[in-house]
């Protein structure tokens, strides 16, 4: 299993709609992609900066992520990073479940 994790830190002023958008808009254009085992949707407790969360999109293999980067990966950051572009910082990691 692949994890793609993506976190971002928001202003709190944006939080609950920028969540809303991430979760109708964004993680719907995963799914659509097909490739996508599941997802999963954390929020930073100890933050003391803004509001932070963490989507975590899991592959079945290497071979589905691959596909996800070639054919999808680039619509998905430039969709990220038309919203809030003041407001919202991202950092993403990539995970092997052993």
């Amino acid at each position: 299993m692949i994890v793609y994790t993506l976190t971002a830190n928001v202003d709190e002023d944006i939080a609950t709609d920028w969540l809303l958008w991430m979760k109708h808009e964004i993680l719907q254009f995963v799914h659509d992609t097909n490739l996508l085992v599941e997802y999963k949707l954390f929020k930073v407790l100890n933050d003391k900066e803004g509001v932070t969360f963490t989507f975590q999109l899991f592959f079945q293999d290497e071979t589905a992520y691959q596909s996800f980067i070639q054919y999808h990966h680039a619509e998905f950051a430039s969709k990220i990073n038309e919203r809030y572009t003041d407001k919202a910082v991202y950092f993403n990691t990539l995970l092997q479940q052993l």
